[in-house]
């Protein structure tokens, strides 16, 4: 039984690969309009990995789950209509269908990088390690794949900042929000949190495939 679960999740790690790196060939090849607009279908894919896998199949889970994603919406969305947080920005064409100018995915990213986040953070820090230290190194990363975002969002039509560069808030917001929801998510799960092999390496791989693509994108544009 243990053999076939870890041939599954080989092959769930395979698939998690398998869109990025074509994408990187086929950018590297010279179609990067095309694998650009199809960003969002990545971002989708490594959310059904995730939900699938993580495991989030419990009540709390998932709604923990929905306020990450509700209280990312709101965060973008007021930094869109109101210049909070983040500092001046838009939504460009190529992250999918929006609510009000906020894409839905940019909800879905949030949550699914606060969990991912928190369980590789749990795993590198010593067991006893207060949750709160957890917290602040899980947002540590959250901010570190934004880094990589921000070099290729405006090139890509992902999103634009006015002026171009974003500013430091940006990425203190990005931090600070981060943090609170991994203190809130750390908090009510616990040690249960990181009972789960499986879960540690779903995350792993779905945060650098992310962080590869995002990269590759980047050197391309």
């Amino acid at each position: 039984m243990k053999t076939t679960q870890n041939n599954l999740i080989s092959q769930v790690i395979a698939f998690i690969w398998l869109p990025h790196i074509v994408g990187i060939i086929g950018i590297s090849l010279g179609f990067q309009e095309w694998f650009v607009q199809k960003t969002v279908l990545n971002l989708i894919a490594s959310f059904g990995f995730f939900s699938l896998y993580f495991p989030i199949q419990n009540k709390r889970r998932w709604m923990l789950f929905s306020l990450f994603f509700l209280g990312g919406m709101t965060v973008e969305w007021l930094g869109v209509h109101h210049g909070l947080f983040f500092g001046n920005y838009s939504y460009g064409a190529n992250l999918g269908p929006k609510i009000d100018g906020i894409p839905l995915v940019i909800g879905i990213f949030w949550a699914v990088l606060t969990f991912i986040t928190a369980r590789i953070a749990k795993a590198l820090l010593p067991d006893k390690t207060n949750f709160i230290l957890v917290a602040a190194f899980g947002a540590m990363l959250m901010v570190a794949l934004d880094l990589l975002l921000e070099l290729l969002a405006p090139h890509f039509d992902y999103w634009t900042f006015t002026p171009i560069a974003p500013p430091l808030e940006n990425y203190i917001s990005w931090w600070a929000f981060g943090f609170l929801f991994q203190l809130l998510l750390l908090g009510i799960e616990k040690d249960d949190f990181a009972s789960d092999q499986d879960s540690l390496r779903v995350s792993t791989h779905i945060y650098f495939a992310q962080a590869v693509f995002f990269g590759a994108l980047a050197l391309f544009r």
